[in-house]
């Protein structure tokens, strides 16, 4: 199936997926910027904001009616109209793509396949299968989107045979900037970081080839390692609880909390060099590529969200494996310890091993 699809043309399409969600992701937060401008600007002039009535009343929507946020499985799991609008977007490009080339092989005499998805807001049951598969998280980080920060991204993989052939990751929010000029003063517009990559070709940065960062010692790593907000329980913990769900979930939560904050202790007292707390996994991932990170745990991520990022580690030099020192696959369980060597990796895995975290999040 690979040899019948051009990865680097796949990749352009991905590419154009990635940057039209961004510059959906972008204007949203320029509306955000002229909303907030216009109310200090109201309230310079007339001392306090008070919302116009009549016929002075403003005929655009807030930015947070824009937003139209929803909770799905908790309260801080959070999905947006701009969500939905981005995958969407994504998906029609691609599927234009998926049909020119699966006609082009029909015609080539090499047989019928077709294309599947896993997309975040659009198909998020979809099951991974050996067939070409395009796993999408559309606005990874919802919660800094909402709250206007720059961590998050649009993150686009490609699977073959259940493995990431090729990755994108798009924030539009970081990177170098250009000015443009008005009639008063120079405004900072983000070109954004591009991070790509494709099985055996390395990774880069916009462009730029990126490695892990070498030689770290976890005396000397920057680790990132969040706080969880949800839990899941198994199949075996509803099957035996046939009621008080939210009761058994809230106090599987405060023991993965404390189990969380055995392994925080752990790494403070060694102590490795930093601990930090982002919001987008794969972003985090694309940052353990580029050498900014050299450590990231991660119980809870979808398929969506390492889909593409841990195929960035890989190509950079780094090493993917899951919470229990195992082989990293993305059937079952998506947990992921990534990290800049195999030392860093193992002593991740070692930490949550020792409290049992992953299984907080077993199916």
């Amino acid at each position: 199936m690979e040899e019948y699809i051009d990865l680097e043309k796949a990749l352009g399409v991905a590419i154009k997926a990635a940057r039209s969600a961004g510059d959906i992701m972008r204007e949203f937060y320029q509306l955000r910027r002229e909303d907030t401008a216009a109310k200090v600007t109201r309230e310079t002039k007339e001392g306090s904001y008070q919302t116009p009535s009549g016929a002075d009343a403003p005929l655009k929507p807030s930015p947070l009616e824009l937003l139209n946020i929803k909770s799905k499985s908790t309260a801080n799991d959070l999905v947006t109209h701009y969500d939905t609008l981005c995958d969407e977007t994504i998906m029609k490009i691609l599927q234009r793509y998926d049909a020119k080339v699966e006609n082009e092989k029909q015609k080539a005499g090499f047989g019928s396949f077709q294309f599947r998805f896993i997309t975040e807001e659009i198909s998020p049951d979809a099951p991974l299968t050996d067939d070409p598969t395009w796993i999408v998280d559309p606005i990874d980080g919802t919660t800094a989107f909402v709250h206007g920060g720059c961590d998050c991204c649009v993150s686009i993989g490609l699977t073959i045979k259940k493995r990431t052939v090729l990755a994108v990751v798009y924030c539009p929010f970081l990177g170098n900037t250009h000015h443009m000029m008005d009639d008063s003063s120079p405004t900072a517009v983000p070109v954004g970081e591009l991070y790509t990559a494709i099985r055996g070709k390395g990774a880069f940065l916009n462009g730029q080839a990126i490695h892990v960062a070498t030689g770290v010692l976890p005396t000397t790593a920057l680790v990132t390692f969040n706080c969880p907000t949800r839990v899941r329980l198994s199949m075996e913990e509803m099957s035996n609880c046939k009621s008080q769900w939210e009761a058994l979930k809230q106090a599987k939560h405060r023991r993965a909390l404390e189990a969380n904050g055995h392994i925080r202790q752990e790494l403070a007292l060694l102590p490795v060099q930093g601990i930090r707390s982002y919001g987008a996994c794969a972003l985090i991932l694309a940052q353990i590529a580029a050498g900014r990170v050299d450590l990231y745990m991660e119980p809870a991520g979808m398929i969506w969200d390492v889909c593409a990022g841990s195929l960035l580690v890989t190509e950079a030099g780094g090493v993917v494996q899951n919470m229990w020192g195992r082989e990293f696959g993305m059937e079952g369980t998506t947990t992921i310890v990534a990290a800049a060597n195999e030392t860093l990796a193992e002593y991740g895995a070692k930490l949550c091993k020792e409290v049992t975290y992953a299984d907080f999040w077993k199916p």
